[in-house]
């Protein structure tokens, strides 16, 4: 009979890992800035609440991050994610390009200013948003491109949590 011995949280690569617990998220609004309609999402911990002040700057950094729109393959819409994390908050800008690409932008203040991140990843909260995003832009731009419908998309949201 084998027995399998816990390595201990020195050799565990999960030891310390935060037990997930879904958090509280919220479609905030359309913005429309340089021919560009963009979705507002914002995340937070349960154990708070979402202070959208602390966001302005972040939000203003991340829209001037966008590329000229509209152009060949590039409808003007995306989602940017407004995520008020532990210790550090984050705006997780992406846009539609290239027919069916989702380039993306994370900005992040970590108390002392926003700034661009050094690597751009997201987190499970963010996916969460993403994957409905996707699933919005298939579904009413790719599904018949001929017919697609921007405007289905834009009002397509993620539900809030």
């Amino acid at each position: 009979m084998t027995t399998h011995r816990d390595p201990g949280p020195e050799r565990n690569p999960l030891g310390g890992f935060a037990p997930y617990e879904d958090r509280p998220m919220r479609f905030a609004g359309l913005r429309k800035t340089a021919g560009w309609a963009i979705k507002v999402y914002e995340v937070w911990m349960r154990t708070a609440r979402f202070e959208p002040d602390r966001f302005a700057r972040g939000e203003a950094m991340a829209l001037c991050a966008l590329p000229d729109a509209p152009a060949p393959g590039r409808p003007g819409v995306g989602f940017l994610i407004l995520h008020q994390g532990r210790g550090m908050d984050y705006a997780v800008l992406a846009w539609w390009d290239r027919e069916n690409e989702l380039p993306t932008r994370v900005f992040v203040d970590e108390g002392a200013g926003w700034r661009s991140a050094v690597t751009e990843s997201f987190c499970v909260w963010d996916m969460q948003i993403m994957n409905a995003e996707r699933d919005a832009y298939v579904r009413h731009v790719l599904a018949d491109p001929r017919h697609g419908d921007l405007a289905a998309y834009l009002a397509d949201t993620c539900p809030a949590s």
